[in-house]
């Protein structure tokens, strides 16, 4: 009887590889660029995102590329004595320059690094310097260290020309933080960031009901889960990594936050085995490596999920390279359990996020973006300016967490620097 029971199993396997396959090569004939935007339905939630139909995503994209490279040539040349900072306006097609002082303009402007691109350019009068930003920022940090705070995040913003401090503030461990930061000169924006709830559930029957579906493939958004006791908890599959020829799932490490030492990972429930979680931080840094240990389950360099607008829609893209965030104001997405693909904005860079534990994490990047419990250690991705952007996805970093519309995330630079290397559909 247990052999009849494992043959059909197999075949029940089988036949889902098969149906998963199918939609791969279906998703592959489909083509969406500048010069054939026939079928670009899958940019549908950076389209959600920019209000704008999806047949004018790939030329916007196109634009957002080449705006990212003035910016790269326009940052060193700001002197951060004038000037307060830069950020892109994708829907009006121009870098916005805070600057204290408008006569430094000329002087940015008759640059010969910027000659063919003065009319991308757009000087704003601010209030705030970089100088005067840094100076407001690192005095933050350090109250941050002294006094106890609940799920606090903070980074200089230049759309705001300012340091913007998320926090609780009908929180009274916070009120002491609080008054301090507001003495300060520039005085910092203070924005609500309610407390992030634990994705833990207590384990009953209606778990039990995803055991009667099938899911071979981790992928980028897939639900994991952690159990113990009579707890489950849940977080959300990055991307499929390597080490030393060795298979992993990297995911944020806060995810094996209060479980015993070397929890075990599954992918949906305890049927499908990931592996376990021996190498992870969350202090400074907040990233985890889930070794693949199971046999039933199957690494993949794709993307596959809902769409947070339309639920009954899913959605796939293939990662063919990572990239880093150097701009702020250029679009970003996310693909989590919880919330499914949702594109958003990057407003700072260079954050820091204080958990209610007490650890901190430096150098995230926050993120105005649709996100929830459960998207923690979400692929957070950036979409390909190229032949097809509506398949191919470039990795950025990994979600860690914030309030439904904004939160922080890792770069992927952090990855790499713990020696794992991506694994892409051109390996």
């Amino acid at each position: 009887m247990r052999n009849h029971y494992i043959h059909i199993k197999a075949l029940l396997i089988l036949f889902v590889s098969i149906i998963q396959n199918c939609s791969i090569i279906s998703a592959l004939s489909q083509k969406c660029s500048i010069h054939n935007a026939q079928d670009c339905s899958q940019l549908k939630p950076l389209a959600n995102f920019w209000n704008v139909p999806t047949k004018d995503v790939p030329k916007l994209l196109h634009l957002e590329e080449k705006l990212i490279t003035i910016d790269s040539i326009l940052q060193p040349l700001l002197n951060g004595s004038y000037f307060g900072g830069t950020y892109i306006d994708i829907k009006v097609g121009q870098i916005n320059i805070n600057t204290i002082d408008p006569s430094k303009e000329y002087e940015v402007r008759n640059s010969s690094k910027l000659r063919n691109y003065l009319n991308y350019l757009n000087f704003k009068v601010a209030n705030n310097t970089l100088f005067q930003l840094n100076s407001t920022f690192n005095q933050i940090f350090k109250f941050s260290q002294n006094f106890t705070t609940t799920n606090c995040m903070f980074s200089i913003e230049p759309k705001d020309n300012n340091v913007v401090v998320y926090l609780n503030k009908d929180d009274p461990k916070n009120n002491r933080f609080i008054e301090k930061i507001e003495n300060l000169d520039p005085k910092p924006i203070i924005k609500p960031f309610p407390e992030e709830v634990e994705n833990e559930i207590i384990f009953n029957s209606s778990t039990l009901i995803e055991k009667r579906q099938l899911y071979l493939y981790v992928v980028g958004g897939s639900k994991i889960a952690a159990f113990f006791e009579n707890r489950v908890k849940t977080c959300s599959a990055g991307f499929w990594v390597k080490k030393d020829d060795e298979d992993y799932v990297a995911t944020a490490g806060h995810c094996a936050r209060n479980i015993p030492p070397i929890p075990t990972f599954y992918l949906i429930n305890r049927n499908y085995l990931i592996g376990k979680m021996e190498d992870y931080v969350f202090e400074r840094n907040d990233v985890g490596f889930i070794s693949k240990d199971g046999d039933e389950i199957t690494l993949k360099p794709i993307l596959r999920n809902k769409f947070y607008m339309e639920p009954t829609q899913y959605l796939l893209y293939y990662i063919v390279d990572s990239s880093d965030i150097t701009s702020r104001g250029i679009h970003v997405c996310k693909s989590g359990y919880a919330t499914g693909f949702t594109c958003g904005e990057v407003l700072a860079f260079d954050t820091v996020y204080k958990f209610d534990s007490g650890k901190i994490v430096n150098n995230a990047i926050t993120v105005q973006l649709i996100g929830n419990s459960g998207d923690s250690g979400g692929s957070l991705y950036r979409y390909h300016d190229g032949d097809n952007p509506s398949l191919f996805v470039d990795a950025v970093g990994l979600y860690i967490g914030g309030t439904f519309n904004v939160g922080a995330a890792e770069p992927i630079d952090k990855i790499f620097d713990f020696g794992y290397d991506l694994v892409t559909l051109l390996d």
